[in-house]
């Protein structure tokens, strides 16, 4: 899977088709309960945020067979629920509302657009569409379109943010490449799980905890974490529940969240390095995508990381928070982190918003690499102190295990028990993602499919941060302010963040059984 932003997406030319889908007329949707994320995310955009899309893109061969595609289009909608909900405007204090469409009564119209030529004109085409078809109010909040070619062509499905999360853009690919497939006899497709049904096909796949920190930011603004940070707990499959039970308050979990927000002064978390953004200013995102380790690499990390106690992410983490040490900023560096809920298996295949939002404070271990401590890397320089140690990544292993207990209480409650009011230092939080692809639907015919995650490009006035891991390694997309400051605080992060994950030492620590509950084992491999 490669993840991007529309402003790096380079689609090739090609006849675009598109697709309408109106509810039937005499049709009376079903009332519907928005999640918490997703009621701030409508609040967001209802106070004039740019819309928030996320594109699931993929190529199969031939030309597009329109009757086999708008087939699957529809079967994906009528099997996921969270395809079919309307977001709604409601009178005060309710405000904003959702209503679930039956698939039945959808009525779906082609349209055969315009043929591209260049690689610019398909993007700026596509991305206009998008925005103006993935607004939130009104059905559908997504673009079913394709890009046409004689010998390859190009699914797309753009989906607004209420529907969808970075999880679920895997299993609409994988689901649609199955259906078309069956469709057009098997002819347009390189393979996959072959799953051509919905969440009732999630058995299907590897029996794997969500808990390996797995979600996608998109635009963690203040309008969502003015409620919950970028993500608030959504509920089952069918999207009728807003998320967990409250927990008492005098639970441990509610007073920790309360005392990384004490602590901040009651303000979100912000990247602690230079950005050039005056306050209270957004300018346009620069996106940057790159590696960060070559899958040989990565394999090391994580056994390294398994044998200090600790996972692929926490490694991930702890070489951010000594990069971000390395340049200046502060020893312990504080975040939020996404993490999913899909906790069994019929989430595990659905399409929908399934994310929370927990704090996280990362320990780089600056300046306490005492003797007989192995350094997790050797030192990109003399000037450089000794990489991260040992001791720090088991420390961030701890702390991860610890921050993802924290979803458990519902951010709506974290929000309306606080003393004090959040203060928003930035329009954007600073949050940093981890997603291993292996894990999820499809990943074998990834790269064959080749398999796109495209967000909107919007703007942006704080860094955040994705990574992901593939077969290929681990890469990061990095999203930060359009300006020279942050191109060169963020471009020297990322080298010196590559520079501690990549200079491990000459030899292995001694092969180890312990592994971390939150991370299962590596995957077999043929």
């Amino acid at each position: 899977m490669r993840v991007l932003s529309a402003d790096l997406w380079e689609p090739a030319p090609g006849r675009v088709v598109t697709w309408d889908v109106t509810p039937g007329v005499g049709r009376r949707p079903a009332a519907a309960a928005p999640t918490w994320n997703q009621r701030n995310h409508l609040l967001g955009a209802g106070s004039g945020e740019p819309s928030v899309w996320i594109t699931a893109a993929f190529d199969v061969d031939g030309p597009i067979d329109p009757g086999a595609l708008e087939a699957a289009f529809r079967d994906l909608v009528a099997d996921h629920p969270g395809l079919r909900v309307e977001a709604v405007r409601r009178p005060a204090p309710e405000q904003v509302g959702l209503v679930r469409h039956d698939p039945d009564g959808l009525v779906w119209r082609r349209h055969d657009g315009p043929v591209t030529r260049t690689v610019a004109e398909t993007r700026e085409h596509l991305a206009t569409e998008l925005t103006r078809r993935c607004a939130p109010f009104g059905y559908p909040a997504f673009l079913p379109a394709a890009i046409s070619r004689p010998g390859r062509s190009t699914i797309v499905l753009g989906m607004d943010h209420l529907h969808t999360d970075a999880w679920s853009t895997t299993v609409v690919i994988d689901e649609l490449a199955a259906r078309y497939a069956e469709r057009t006899g098997g002819r347009s497709d390189t393979g996959g799980t072959g799953r051509a049904a919905g969440p009732g096909r999630a058995a299907g796949l590897p029996a794997v905890a969500a808990a390996e920190i797995i979600a996608d930011p998109v635009s963690a603004d203040r309008a969502v974490l003015a409620s919950g940070a970028d993500r608030a707990p959504a509920g089952p499959p069918s999207g009728d529940t807003a998320g967990p039970p409250p927990v008492g308050a005098d639970d441990p979990r509610l007073a920790t969240w309360h005392g990384f927000l004490r602590d901040r002064g009651w303000a979100l978390p912000t990247f602690p390095l230079p950005l050039g953004v005056p306050d209270g200013e957004r300018v346009p995102q620069r996106t940057v995508v790159r590696p960060l380790a070559d899958a040989a690499t990565a394999d090391a990390v994580a056994a390294r990381a398994r044998a200090a106690g600790a996972s692929t992410s926490a490694a991930v983490l702890v070489t951010l928070a000594g990069a971000v040490a390395d340049l200046g900023g502060p020893a312990v560096l504080e975040t939020l982190l996404p993490v999913h809920t899909r906790d069994d298996a019929a989430a595990r295949g659905a399409v929908g918003w399934h994310t929370t939002t927990v704090p996280l404070r990362i320990d780089s271990g600056a300046g306490d690499t005492p003797a007989g401590v192995r350094p997790w890397a050797v030192p990109a320089g003399p000037a450089v102190r000794p990489a991260v140690p040992d001791t720090a990544l088991a420390a961030t292993g701890k702390a991860l295990r610890a921050a993802r207990e924290l979803a458990a209480v519902p951010l709506e409650q974290v929000v309306t028990s606080l003393p004090q009011p959040l203060r928003f230092p930035r329009t954007d939080i600073f949050q940093v993602s981890y997603l291993d692809y292996r894990r999820l639907p499809g990943h074998a015919a990834a790269a064959g499919r080749r398999a796109h995650h495209v967000s909107a490009a919007t703007r942006a006035d704080d860094l955040q941060v994705w990574v992901s891991r593939t077969e290929d390694g681990i890469a990061v997309r990095a999203r930060m302010p359009r300006t020279p400051t942050a191109a060169d605080t963020v471009d020297a992060v990322l080298d010196r963040w590559s520079d501690l994950l990549t200079a491990l030492p000459p030899t292995p620590l001694p092969p180890t059984d312990r592994r971390p509950a939150d991370e299962p084992p590596e995957p077999a491999r043929t």
